[in-house]
């Protein structure tokens, strides 16, 4: 593939399929799972457990794309039909984890082919900067791609957690049908003339396997970014499952839905702010200080909620953790498309999405644990804000190592 100075349009069409699929994940994490369990006395458990195998697939399968579509190439081109396919299943898992969700063993199974699913398109949309972008375009594209993270989170707080609220599920699960579809043909459209389908050896699916861990090509100063953004977002992601149960146990909220929207849209407006301007910044100053500063915000947002809790300073100290998160989706990933080998950039940036699908596993289990042995909510959402907090300060070292490298 050539690389040509991209339109604002272009960046836009490239990108909007995170807003698909973010909202899908806001959907499930904030709202759909939590509730599906909440019924059940040992949900912090449950919602942990099902989140941890959930997503731990997901975060395979999308390396496993993000490999094969290196090497593989099909239908009409390299990382589109992947992207196409992976929608459309996706929408086909939402419908049958409706009809089957009447057990724990059934939410699991859902959740499950779920992330699966619309981890195929992930691992195929993730390395399009290293494919398609020149370096100084890749902050704005990754600023564009930040914005649109949030406001599929802002559509999933707002859209969904509407009809949750309202009674009205079935209407929030054909919402995020039709912008799984719409977002996934947009960017598959946007990219067809720069994702040609190419002669590539045609390796074998155990090869592709294989070669998922032959880490050798660049990856010694790589795995700091890597790690370091695993941190950060083991820091923030994890959090999103549990809100709800913060706002109903520990600030009392008869209707917690209505706050978890509420908070969330505040926060991600903060956040889209952040991801636009230092994406772009990022282009122009470098990205590593961007990240290094950042984290110590995160940090400091996450150590003081727990101090004050009340909703208003909710909204203060997580407008923190927010434009902080916004800052880092948006140049963490810049700076990952500059490390990553043009040869391998599906492998290198499925495990950039490591970073983020990782962290979506690991930090609700280890989350949903505290809750569960701590046996309080209010000690326990302290803990959990205390460990958050932590992560981050872990996140600061990497990056500043690399800094310093």
């Amino acid at each position: 593939m050539i690389r040509s100075k991209k339109s604002l349009h272009y960046l836009f069409g490239m990108n909007v399929i995170h807003m698909g699929t973010n909202y899908l994940w806001i959907s499930f994490e904030s709202y759909i799972l939590p509730l599906e369990l909440i019924i059940y006395h040992q949900n912090s458990l449950f919602l942990g457990l099902i989140a941890f195998i959930g997503t731990s697939a997901g975060v395979f399968i999308g390396l496993l794309s993000g490999t094969s579509s290196d090497k593989y190439n099909i239908l009409w081109g390299k990382r589109g039909p992947y992207i196409l396919i992976g929608a459309i299943l996706a929408i086909a898992a939402i419908f049958i984890n409706n009809e089957i969700r009447i057990t724990v063993i059934g939410i699991l199974t859902g959740y499950l082919i779920i992330q699966v699913s619309s981890n195929i398109s992930v691992g195929a949309y993730q390395p399009l900067f290293v494919d398609i972008l020149k370096k100084d375009q890749r902050g704005t594209a990754a600023g564009i791609d930040g914005l649109f993270i949030i406001l599929g989170s802002v559509m999933g707080y707002a859209i969904t957690g509407y009809f949750i609220s309202s009674g009205h599920e079935q209407y929030a699960l054909y919402g995020l049908a039709l912008a799984l579809l719409a977002t996934a043909l947009i960017t598959s459209y946007t990219i067809k003339n720069d994702d040609k389908a190419q002669k590539t050896p045609r390796d074998n699916i155990f090869k592709i396997f294989l070669d998922i861990f032959n880490l050798k090509n660049g990856m010694k100063d790589y795995i700091y970014v890597v790690m370091g953004s695993f941190m950060v977002f083991s820091g923030i992601i994890g959090l999103s499952f549990f809100e709800i149960y913060f706002f109903e146990y520990v600030l009392n909220y008869s209707n917690p839905a209505y706050y978890v929207s509420v908070a969330g849209i505040v926060v991600l407006a903060v956040s889209a702010f952040g991801s636009i301007v230092f994406g772009y910044l990022s282009d122009k100053i470098g990205r590593k200080k961007i990240l290094v500063i950042t984290t110590v915000i995160g940090a400091a947002g996450m150590f003081l909620i727990p101090e004050f809790e009340r909703f208003d300073y909710f909204l203060i100290f997580g407008s923190m953790i927010g434009i902080s998160y916004g800052i880092f989706m948006s140049v963490s990933k810049a700076l990952a498309s500059d490390m990553s080998p043009k040869s391998d950039a599906g492998k290198f940036m499925a495990y950039y999405n490591i970073a983020t699908g990782g962290a979506s596993s690991l930090s609700p289990l280890i989350y949903g644990l505290i809750l569960y042995f701590v046996n309080s909510y209010t000690t326990g959402f302290k803990l959990i804000f205390y460990v958050a907090g932590s992560f981050f300060i872990i996140g600061f070292i990497f990056f500043y190592i690399t800094l310093k490298k």
